[in-house]
């Protein structure tokens, strides 16, 4: 897997494992049945990224691995993965190999791979799948349960219009039946993988600024009363304008302290109390913008927040 977005992925993966397996069977051609996690622990060094049994008619294993750069010699491992696989559970192993960006491509990624032997004849062919994100359309993905529709925003459609597919990812999110924890962990998910594509100054102020345009939420009434409570300290009774007005600077504020907060805690893990009073203590938007794109070349929280 992607070693920056480890964490998110996997966080992704596991709000709604369902649509991952069920999405991603149906491309392997693995019939539909209840499914179990498997243990992707296969040898002292070696570890799949996700392994799935599925008990349809046709009992089977599903073998995902999820790549965001380019790197040769992936088949190879794709099927000592998937031979190990098998030789433990005893079952068909369907293997697909998910490219979450262009970049990720590399040349001998053909969806077979030949062992060839000391005569130059090949010894043994292996095929497994490829899933090539940005190839397929952003409805293919907001359809294919709510677990894959963050990848919408990675497809080469979305690119032309992001701004209007974060839109429609959103208003996917406030399907009935979606609770508010899983729309918060999907909407954030999505920010963090749409840096594998834009510019992260780019990504935290359209997500700002959707954010802002949703009247209804809680982040737009936050800000309201913000301006409200302002104008009381200043001895002024304020309407719905006038506290939008005074209230949306420190809502914008906050609004990108929170995701900068949400998106380094998904890639470097819990911070510590100094960390987070350090990043409240950030009172420039424009230094809280530029953290943003420190998220995905900082390795801990130290050098995460070392000039802020």
């Amino acid at each position: 897997m992607a070693k920056p977005f480890d964490a998110v992925l996997n966080e992704l993966i596991d709000a709604r494992p369902e649509d991952w397996v069920n999405g991603f069977a149906r491309i392997a051609g693995i019939p539909p049945g209840p499914f179990t996690a498997l243990d992707t622990d296969l040898a002292t060094s070696v570890q799949a990224d996700k392994l799935y049994r599925i008990d349809g008619p046709q009992p089977s294993i599903l073998h995902l691995e999820l790549e965001a750069n380019p790197r040769l010699g992936i088949p190879r491992e794709l099927m000592r993965y998937n031979t190990l696989v098998d030789h433990q559970h005893g079952l068909p192993v369907e293997s697909v190999l998910v490219l979450l960006r262009p970049k990720a491509l590399a040349s001998d990624q053909t969806e077979r791979y030949d062992r060839i032997g000391a005569t130059g004849r090949p010894i043994a062919s292996f095929h497994y799948h490829i899933v090539k994100v940005w190839e397929r359309s952003v409805d293919d993905w907001l359809n294919a349960g709510l677990g894959l529709a963050p990848l919408a925003m990675l497809t080469d459609e979305a690119s032309t219009d992001l701004e209007q597919t974060l839109g429609r990812f959103r208003d996917r999110l406030r399907s009935d039946g979606v609770t508010c924890r899983l729309s918060d962990t999907l909407f954030v998910a999505s920010s963090v993988l749409c840096g594998l594509r834009y510019n992260y100054r780019q990504i935290v102020e359209m997500y700002r600024r959707l954010n802002m345009l949703m009247e209804e939420s809680s982040v737009y009434q936050w800000i309201v009363q913000q301006g409200k409570s302002a104008g009381l300290k200043e001895g002024k009774s304020l309407g719905l304008q006038e506290g939008k007005s005074l209230g949306l600077q420190e809502g914008r504020m906050v609004e990108a302290r929170n995701l900068v907060l949400r998106q380094a805690t998904r890639r470097f893990g819990e911070p510590a109390p100094a960390s987070i009073a350090k990043l409240n203590a950030i009172a420039d938007l424009n230094r809280l913008e530029s953290l943003a794109d420190k998220v995905l070349v900082a390795s801990n929280w130290d050098e995460f927040l070392a000039d802020a």
